[in-house]
């Protein structure tokens, strides 16, 4: 492949997966109950509207950019398929944001139909469908939360403020979710989750972290409870979600710190950068 191509495909390949990382993350908010902030000008149904527009307007550049990429790839046969299952969608707004469920999931149907051929390239990640739906998009709303939070104009201070933005949209993708209040198992010390899903058979905590030397106590303090959670009859997956604020450090820093204290495959750090 030549190098300006190789370049055009990886550009379409991030701006898809960052568009749709930006659906899922807004999907449920405008389907769901919206906080407004105290100072917004603009009433629940404005600002749903607005998210519903935003939402219209990333599919239909996500479609675009699609097409571009099958066309690139000379791959006129799938393409013909990947536009009959797509183009439906924008025939009706109904239709564009209806839901897809799967086990006790409920997500974009849209996101899911475009995701089942996104999967047939390795650059996309894995072509098992209940992967797709089950933790590939759980971590699309850990990765977002950046996102949601500057959705919902929330300038968090500690883990509770970050975890409560998101904790909604678990909720809603996820309905026998579970929010313990508590560690749900007496010999962990550190990892404390604040999400479990069933499911799936993950656990999911948020650390605030403002500076390196924290972030990577943090870290090896959850390395502790590492021996705690093998072979657990329920959850098999395990993430920490660390929230940064700018000018601390960066997320290809932060990759090089968790991949130095080597945690177990099933473990799997996630860095935010904050707004």
């Amino acid at each position: 492949m030549n190098q300006p191509l190789s370049k055009t495909h990886k550009f379409q390949e991030h701006s898809i997966k960052t568009w749709i990382s930006e659906m899922d993350s807004i999907f449920y908010d405008f389907e769901y109950e919206t906080e407004i902030p105290h100072d917004s000008d603009f009433t629940e149904n404005e600002l749903r509207e607005a998210k519903r527009t935003r939402f219209e307007l990333l599919s239909k550049r996500v479609y675009n950019l699609r097409i571009a990429y099958l066309e690139s790839k000379n791959l006129h046969f799938y393409l013909k398929i990947f536009d009959e299952k797509i183009k439906p969608f924008f025939s009706d707004r109904k239709v564009l944001f209806s839901a897809y469920s799967f086990l006790d999931s409920s997500i974009s149907a849209f996101t899911h139909s475009v995701g089942l051929f996104l999967n047939s390239f390795p650059e996309f990640g894995s072509i098992d469908e209940k992967d797709l739906t089950g933790l590939d998009f759980l971590e699309n709303i850990l990765e977002s939360t950046a996102i949601v939070l500057k959705e919902k104009g929330v300038n968090p201070t500690n883990e509770t403020q970050v975890y409560n933005a998101v904790k909604i949209l678990c909720q809603a993708t996820f309905p026998k979710a579970m929010f313990p209040t508590e560690s749900f198992q007496k010999m962990a010390r550190c990892y404390k989750p604040d999400i479990l899903i069933p499911s799936l058979g993950c656990a999911v905590e948020y650390k605030y972290a403002l500076t390196e030397k924290k972030l990577v106590t943090t870290i090896d303090q959850i390395l502790i409870d590492v021996k705690a959670y093998e072979n657990h009859d329920i959850y098999k997956n395990f993430y920490a979600v660390f929230y940064v604020k700018p000018g601390h450090i960066t997320d290809t820093r932060f990759k090089q710190i968790w991949a130095e204290k080597m945690f177990p495959e099933n473990w799997k750090g996630i860095f935010v950068l904050g707004n």
